[in-house]
């Protein structure tokens, strides 16, 4: 298996930005130091849930603080970019890096962000794919030009190109199971997360995917299966219980704020989140040990970790160490007992 870090910059209580942007770096350049191999940086805006507006700015930091580490974004919200700014800027930090960027791209979902940029959230789902259509015209090789709804191109020739080949990496954000049966059809590989979906829902949306690549004849076995999930590992039972409660609380309740999905008032194309938000409504502490999060002694980590390898067919596991702003120390003490104690039994 695979192992990397999550890290959504939430801006809790008692710490400034800077603090937080200092913090992800020391966490990053740590988990190189143990042996993880990827760190994933979420983007968001306007709000305390996540105050990182461009995930590729600090991913240039990282790549000049890193050597081996690969660099993931989880997920740039693509309908905020001009695309060939968002090409450009994507293929310097896979430069910088030495080709180790992955690029995982998302339509957003909050409308707060939405309205802020002042971009309809009903176009969201068109401009992404042209986006992504366009990302991959702009690095390869030549001019290209383009003609959508959205964006149009005459002759353009992009620079910098990514070092990878056939470009940089592209993944994308899934929900909803309509969005893991279009992405296996296109063969993309996915990023997705417990936090925000039952794992016995989350079993089937994987099951739905390799069936969409397997119909789309692609070899399933080469894929990446990546989880994102909430992580703490504790002293104790007791620790894994009450160190990250609160931080845990903090972010259901912003996270619950911010999905759409009032009854009846569901965005176009947005209908499934009527679900999320009713369901983290509902949610207490307990379901969120029991059902999202992986908190526990190394022994009960590494035993969810074993399930959902061996029933759901993760093959990449990211751990949210930084669980809802919790200290930074913590994250440091739980990332090397997780390092020590739980990766080794899984490779």
């Amino acid at each position: 298996m695979k192992f990397g870090i999550m890290n959504l910059l939430p801006f809790a209580e008692g710490k400034s930005s800077a603090d937080i942007f200092r913090e992800t770096l020391e966490e990053t350049a740590y988990a190189e130091e143990l042996g993880f191999d990827s760190v994933w940086l979420a983007e968001h805006h306007f709000s305390r849930y996540g105050i990182l507006g461009n995930p590729l700015v600090l991913g240039a930091a990282i790549a000049e603080r890193t050597k081996r580490i690969r660099i993931g974004t989880a997920v740039v919200i693509a309908p905020f970019y001009d695309p060939i700014r968002l090409a450009e800027d994507a293929a310097l930090v896979d430069a910088l890096s030495g080709g180790r960027l992955d690029l995982g791209i998302g339509r957003g979902y909050q409308p707060i962000e939405f309205n802020g940029f002042g971009i309809s959230q009903e176009e969201a789902s068109a401009r992404t794919e042209e986006i992504i259509d366009i990302l991959k015209l702009a690095w390869a090789e030549g001019s290209f030009s383009y003609s959508g709804k959205y964006y149009n191109y005459n002759d353009l020739t992009v620079y910098p190109k990514p070092v990878q080949q056939g470009g940089v990496p592209i993944w994308r954000a899934a929900v909803s199971q309509n969005t893991f049966n279009a992405v296996g059809q296109t063969g993309t590989p996915i990023l997705t997360s417990p936090n925000f979906t039952p794992l016995p829902i989350v079993r089937k949306q994987y099951n739905v995917y390799r069936q969409a690549l397997q119909d789309g004849g692609f070899d399933v076995e080469s894929y990446d299966f990546p989880m994102m999930q909430q992580v703490y590992v504790g002293t104790s039972e007791q620790d894994a219980y009450d160190t990250p409660r609160k931080h845990s609380e903090w972010f259901y309740k912003m996270l619950g704020s911010l999905v759409p999905g009032e009854a009846g008032k569901a965005v176009k194309g947005y209908e499934g989140y009527e679900t999320l938000k009713a369901n983290i409504a509902d949610i207490d502490y307990d379901q969120i040990v029991a059902e999202g999060a992986n908190f526990g002694t190394s022994a009960s980590v590494n035993e969810k970790i074993r399930v959902l390898r061996d029933d759901i067919g993760v093959s990449h596991y990211i751990g949210w160490f930084n669980v809802g702003g919790l200290d930074h120390k913590k994250v440091m003490e739980s990332m090397k007992r997780f390092a020590d104690d739980v990766m080794p039994n899984f490779r």
